[in-house]
């Protein structure tokens, strides 16, 4: 299958990250005019010294080579203007229009080269035709030094020129100029394929890394992802999907340890389910588990803030950890969860049980700091009061001397 010269870039290089960059540099580079004002000025200079070394007996032969000087004038000004439209317009997305708009102004400057080096050839002295000879190989030398950025145009531009110039010389019974021609054509045919070569190398190699850098960050992605989901098991209770009794020891000692540095109460709610054992033991383990994940919607239903944490202590035991919040404040919330699990129906064997639970609070605050220990101690003094007391219900411990806390 044959690819035009927009196709092989498409092919080598949009499959490639930064093809998009390498693609406006090479057009940058190929669309200055600089190399054509040389040649063309070049060309200009061959057709005057031409003309003053003929004097006024070739009548003809002038009029050719100012031909040929109006044809480089015009070629050069068709270059600047397309370099200027190439700068003044939008290159965004637009990759094939200015690879095609490339791919004609070398056909054009190949015409137009080959052109003017005929009419030299055919009417300028013997001593000029070699000069035109080197021109011609000067322009195929820098054609050839620029082919590895767009193969095909250039080629078919070297060839344009060099099929003119030959057949010119051919038709003209120069056959010095005709064999040089071919031989060094042969040689710069060899250069340029293995400038190309290389630049596809350098383009697969490119390709490649890329490929490779992707491969590795994708890796690297999902290795990422595989900690954190990992993380996230060693902390989190399977069957409620609260926070577990590891994350619930860190995060305490985050906000209750002597060096946390907050200037804020923290409060901490302590509760379990009544008679849940009777509740499993009536209604099986299965219907247990469901009252257990309803109590862990209720929970977390209840947090407001990125800092505070809903966690299953163990077994049917529960706790809210809630940085920033006071005794009364803790209280409502407390009071508010026990009524939300009061109401919340538990679908079993197709009739609905309502269970309640317990609740002990203890607040740490500013100017009477306690460790994580004392703080889970007093709250667990508050739950065993409430259970004492009647279950369903709130109990709040907002001092308690050690003595207490022991006993509890």
């Amino acid at each position: 299958m044959r690819h035009t010269w927009p196709d092989i870039l498409q092919i080598t290089l949009y499959n490639c990250p930064k093809a998009k960059l390498l693609i406006r540099d090479m057009l940058d580079e190929l669309f200055l005019p600089w190399p054509h004002l040389i040649a063309g000025m070049a060309i200009i200079v061959c057709a005057v010294y031409s003309v003053w070394l003929g004097g006024d007996r070739f009548a003809t032969e002038a009029e050719a080579e100012a031909v040929a000087v109006a044809i480089m004038i015009v070629h050069i000004a068709f270059r600047i203007a397309i370099h200027r439209h190439y700068l003044n317009s939008s290159y965004t997305d637009r990759e094939h229009y200015w690879t095609r708009l490339f791919f004609v102004s070398a056909l054009v400057s190949g015409l137009a080269w080959g052109t003017s080096l005929s009419l030299l050839i055919v009417s300028a002295p013997d001593q000029v035709k070699y000069l035109t000879l080197t021109i011609a190989c000067v322009i195929i030398q820098s054609a050839t030094a620029r082919a590895f950025m767009a193969p095909l145009p250039l080629i078919l531009q070297t060839l344009v020129l060099v099929i003119m110039v030959v057949s010119t010389s051919a038709w003209n019974g120069d056959w010095v100029v005709a064999p040089a021609a071919v031989l060094f054509i042969a040689f710069q045919a060899g250069h340029m394929r293995n400038l190309i070569a290389m630049r596809f190398r350098e383009w697969q190699a490119q390709k490649d890394k890329d490929h490779l850098l992707a491969q590795l960050a994708k890796a690297n992605d999902d290795l990422s992802e595989a900690n954190e989901a990992l993380r996230k098991a060693a902390l989190t209770d399977g069957l409620t999907g609260l926070a577990n009794r590891r994350a619930f020891d860190l995060h305490l000692e985050l906000y209750c340890s002597p060096d946390a540095g907050t200037l804020e109460p923290v409060s901490l709610i302590f509760f379990d389910v009544d008679r849940f054992k009777s509740f499993n033991d009536t209604h099986g383990h299965q219907a247990g588990d469901q009252c257990l994940e309803i109590i862990s919607r209720c929970a977390r239903a209840m947090l407001t803030d990125t800092r505070q944490l809903a966690a299953r202590y163990g077994g049917e035991e529960f706790a809210l950890i809630l940085p920033g919040t006071k005794a009364s404040e803790a209280r409502n919330i407390a009071e508010a969860l026990r009524e939300l699990v009061c109401r919340m129906p538990i679908p079993v064997h197709g009739e609905e049980v309502h269970i309640t639970i317990s609740l002990g609070i203890a607040t740490t605050e500013v100017q009477n700091r306690v460790a994580p220990r004392t703080l889970l101690a007093r709250a667990d003094l508050a739950l065993y009061r409430a259970k004492q007391r009647g279950r369903n219900r709130v109990e709040v411990i907002e001092a308690a001397s050690d003595a207490e806390t022991n006993d509890a």
